[in-house]
Protein backbone atom coordinates (compact mmCIF):
# COMPACT_ATOMS: atom_id res chain seq x y z
CA UNK A 1 0.00 0.00 0.00
CA UNK A 2 1.11 3.11 -1.06
CA UNK A 3 1.40 6.32 1.50
CA UNK A 4 1.89 10.19 0.86
CA UNK A 5 2.75 12.10 3.65
CA UNK A 6 2.18 15.62 2.99
CA UNK A 7 4.47 16.90 5.82
CA UNK A 8 7.30 17.50 4.48
CA UNK A 9 11.07 15.41 4.64
CA UNK A 10 11.11 13.92 8.01
CA UNK A 11 13.04 10.68 9.38
CA UNK A 12 11.11 7.56 8.78
CA UNK A 13 11.13 6.91 12.42
CA UNK A 14 8.99 10.02 12.95
CA UNK A 15 6.89 9.20 9.68
CA UNK A 16 5.87 5.83 11.28
CA UNK A 17 5.44 7.66 14.65
CA UNK A 18 3.01 10.33 13.00
CA UNK A 19 1.11 7.28 10.68
CA UNK A 20 0.72 5.64 14.44
CA UNK A 21 -1.11 8.62 16.38
CA UNK A 22 -3.68 8.76 12.98
CA UNK A 23 -4.23 5.83 13.38
CA UNK A 24 -5.25 5.59 17.24
CA UNK A 25 -7.33 8.65 16.39
CA UNK A 26 -9.05 6.39 14.12
CA UNK A 27 -9.66 2.95 16.37
CA UNK A 28 -10.61 5.56 18.76
CA UNK A 29 -13.27 6.47 16.49
CA UNK A 30 -14.11 3.67 16.10
CA UNK A 31 -15.39 2.67 19.58
CA UNK A 32 -18.05 5.37 18.67
CA UNK A 33 -19.54 2.12 16.67
CA UNK A 34 -19.12 -0.77 19.22
CA UNK A 35 -20.98 1.72 21.96
CA UNK A 36 -23.81 2.10 19.24
CA UNK A 37 -23.57 -1.87 18.65
CA UNK A 38 -24.34 -2.05 22.61
CA UNK A 39 -28.78 -0.58 21.79
CA UNK A 40 -30.98 -2.98 23.27
CA UNK A 41 -28.24 -5.37 24.50
CA UNK A 42 -28.96 -4.03 27.84
CA UNK A 43 -31.54 -4.12 30.64
CA UNK A 44 -32.22 -0.38 30.13
CA UNK A 45 -35.98 0.88 28.46
CA UNK A 46 -36.26 1.57 24.74
CA UNK A 47 -38.75 4.31 24.44
CA UNK A 48 -39.72 5.90 21.67
CA UNK A 49 -41.67 8.90 20.65
CA UNK A 50 -42.53 10.77 17.72
CA UNK A 51 -45.23 13.19 16.41
CA UNK A 52 -47.46 10.94 14.74
CA UNK A 53 -47.66 7.33 13.71
CA UNK A 54 -49.46 5.42 10.80
CA UNK A 55 -49.25 1.99 9.26
CA UNK A 56 -49.59 0.66 5.67
CA UNK A 57 -51.71 -2.42 5.56
CA UNK A 58 -50.06 -4.10 2.39
CA UNK A 59 -46.75 -3.69 3.42
CA UNK A 60 -46.90 -4.74 7.01
CA UNK A 61 -45.07 -1.42 7.81
CA UNK A 62 -45.27 0.93 10.70
CA UNK A 63 -44.27 4.37 9.92
CA UNK A 64 -43.33 7.50 12.13
CA UNK A 65 -42.74 11.14 11.31
CA UNK A 66 -40.23 13.32 14.11
CA UNK A 67 -39.29 10.02 15.28
CA UNK A 68 -37.56 9.77 18.86
CA UNK A 69 -35.41 6.27 20.07
CA UNK A 70 -34.00 6.44 23.17
CA UNK A 71 -31.93 3.74 25.47
CA UNK A 72 -30.19 4.90 27.83
CA UNK A 73 -27.29 7.52 26.67
CA UNK A 74 -28.25 6.42 23.11
CA UNK A 75 -30.60 7.86 21.10
CA UNK A 76 -32.02 8.10 16.99
CA UNK A 77 -33.56 10.80 16.11
CA UNK A 78 -35.26 11.21 12.10
CA UNK A 79 -37.94 13.27 9.99
CA UNK A 80 -39.20 10.18 9.27
CA UNK A 81 -38.80 6.30 10.08
CA UNK A 82 -40.31 3.04 9.63
CA UNK A 83 -40.65 -0.50 10.97
CA UNK A 84 -41.45 -4.33 9.90
CA UNK A 85 -42.06 -4.65 13.95
CA UNK A 86 -42.72 -2.24 17.04
CA UNK A 87 -39.84 -3.80 18.66
CA UNK A 88 -36.20 -4.46 18.16
CA UNK A 89 -36.14 -9.02 18.27
CA UNK A 90 -36.23 -9.32 14.84
CA UNK A 91 -37.28 -6.10 12.47
CA UNK A 92 -35.72 -3.62 10.25
CA UNK A 93 -35.99 0.45 11.06
CA UNK A 94 -34.98 2.42 8.12
CA UNK A 95 -34.71 6.80 9.27
CA UNK A 96 -34.85 9.07 6.55
CA UNK A 97 -34.21 12.98 7.13
CA UNK A 98 -31.76 15.06 9.56
CA UNK A 99 -31.05 11.65 11.28
CA UNK A 100 -28.77 12.53 14.44
CA UNK A 101 -27.55 9.38 16.40
CA UNK A 102 -26.36 10.25 19.63
CA UNK A 103 -23.73 8.01 21.70
CA UNK A 104 -21.42 8.22 24.43
CA UNK A 105 -19.03 11.26 23.64
CA UNK A 106 -20.33 11.49 19.86
CA UNK A 107 -22.90 11.56 17.38
CA UNK A 108 -23.65 10.24 13.87
CA UNK A 109 -25.49 12.34 11.73
CA UNK A 110 -27.08 10.99 7.84
CA UNK A 111 -29.29 11.47 5.39
CA UNK A 112 -30.38 7.54 5.72
CA UNK A 113 -29.91 4.31 7.98
CA UNK A 114 -31.14 1.42 7.90
CA UNK A 115 -30.46 -0.82 11.14
CA UNK A 116 -31.39 -4.50 11.00
CA UNK A 117 -31.97 -6.33 14.47
CA UNK A 118 -31.56 -10.01 15.08
CA UNK A 119 -31.98 -11.68 18.64
CA UNK A 120 -32.03 -8.63 20.01
CA UNK A 121 -28.87 -7.57 18.64
CA UNK A 122 -27.94 -5.01 15.93
CA UNK A 123 -27.02 -7.33 12.51
CA UNK A 124 -26.62 -4.62 10.05
CA UNK A 125 -26.35 -0.69 9.87
CA UNK A 126 -26.43 1.28 6.66
CA UNK A 127 -25.36 4.58 6.96
CA UNK A 128 -26.12 6.97 3.94
CA UNK A 129 -25.63 10.90 3.36
CA UNK A 130 -23.30 13.49 1.44
CA UNK A 131 -21.42 13.18 3.29
CA UNK A 132 -22.60 11.29 6.51
CA UNK A 133 -20.83 12.24 9.44
CA UNK A 134 -19.74 10.78 12.50
CA UNK A 135 -17.94 13.17 15.47
CA UNK A 136 -16.76 12.17 19.12
CA UNK A 137 -14.32 13.79 21.52
CA UNK A 138 -11.95 11.41 22.61
CA UNK A 139 -11.12 11.79 26.53
CA UNK A 140 -8.55 14.33 27.39
CA UNK A 141 -8.89 16.20 24.05
CA UNK A 142 -10.73 19.65 23.49
CA UNK A 143 -10.84 19.24 19.60
CA UNK A 144 -13.78 16.73 17.97
CA UNK A 145 -12.27 13.81 15.84
CA UNK A 146 -14.75 13.73 12.41
CA UNK A 147 -15.39 11.19 9.80
CA UNK A 148 -17.28 11.97 7.13
CA UNK A 149 -17.99 9.20 4.23
CA UNK A 150 -21.07 8.70 1.51
CA UNK A 151 -21.66 5.22 3.00
CA UNK A 152 -20.72 3.90 6.37
CA UNK A 153 -21.83 0.05 6.59
CA UNK A 154 -21.55 -1.90 9.96
CA UNK A 155 -21.57 -6.13 9.53
CA UNK A 156 -22.04 -7.03 13.41
CA UNK A 157 -21.38 -10.41 12.41
CA UNK A 158 -18.30 -9.70 10.48
CA UNK A 159 -17.30 -7.23 12.80
CA UNK A 160 -16.43 -4.78 9.48
CA UNK A 161 -17.25 -1.32 9.40
CA UNK A 162 -17.04 -0.08 5.55
CA UNK A 163 -16.31 3.60 4.67
CA UNK A 164 -16.87 4.80 1.00
CA UNK A 165 -17.35 7.48 -0.79
CA UNK A 166 -14.53 10.38 0.11
CA UNK A 167 -14.00 8.86 3.45
CA UNK A 168 -11.84 11.23 5.48
CA UNK A 169 -10.94 11.47 9.16
CA UNK A 170 -9.53 14.46 10.94
CA UNK A 171 -8.47 16.08 13.91
CA UNK A 172 -6.44 18.88 15.38
CA UNK A 173 -5.18 19.38 10.79
CA UNK A 174 -4.10 15.43 11.06
CA UNK A 175 -6.22 13.86 8.32
CA UNK A 176 -6.33 10.12 6.96
CA UNK A 177 -8.31 10.39 3.34
CA UNK A 178 -9.04 7.79 0.95
CA UNK A 179 -12.05 6.22 -1.49
CA UNK A 180 -12.43 3.16 0.79
CA UNK A 181 -11.47 2.13 4.03
CA UNK A 182 -12.58 -1.03 5.81
CA UNK A 183 -11.91 -1.39 9.53
CA UNK A 184 -11.88 -4.88 11.64
CA UNK A 185 -13.52 -3.72 14.83
CA UNK A 186 -11.99 -7.50 15.82
CA UNK A 187 -8.42 -7.43 15.15
CA UNK A 188 -8.15 -3.77 15.18
CA UNK A 189 -7.29 -3.74 11.15
CA UNK A 190 -7.42 -1.00 8.60
CA UNK A 191 -7.70 -1.66 4.78
CA UNK A 192 -7.67 0.84 1.95
CA UNK A 193 -8.72 0.79 -1.40
CA UNK A 194 -8.15 3.55 -4.13
CA UNK A 195 -11.36 4.32 -6.97
CA UNK A 196 -9.05 2.64 -9.39
CA UNK A 197 -8.79 6.41 -11.49
CA UNK A 198 -5.17 6.44 -10.68
CA UNK A 199 -5.48 8.43 -7.21
CA UNK A 200 -3.63 7.46 -4.49
CA UNK A 201 -4.71 4.43 -2.29
CA UNK A 202 -4.29 6.42 0.93
CA UNK A 203 -3.58 10.60 1.69
CA UNK A 204 -2.35 11.36 5.09
CA UNK A 205 -1.54 14.89 6.78
CA UNK A 206 -0.16 15.91 9.75
CA UNK A 207 0.21 18.87 11.03
CA UNK A 208 2.59 19.61 13.72
CA UNK A 209 1.64 21.42 16.65
CA UNK A 210 3.41 21.98 19.82
CA UNK A 211 0.91 23.04 21.67
CA UNK A 212 -1.50 20.08 20.88
CA UNK A 213 -3.25 17.87 23.78
CA UNK A 214 -1.84 14.40 23.66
Amino acid sequence: MKNIISSGPMKKKDEINKIFKLLIIFMSLMSCIKIFSQINSSELPININAESTGYIGDQSTLTFEKINISQGDISIYADYGESSKLDFENSIWKFEGNIEIKIENGSINSDYAYIEFKKHRIKNVKIRGVPATLSMTREGKKTQTIAKANRIDYDFEKSLVDFSGNVSIEEDGNQISSDYLVYNLDNQSIQAQSDNKGDPKVKITYTPNISRNE
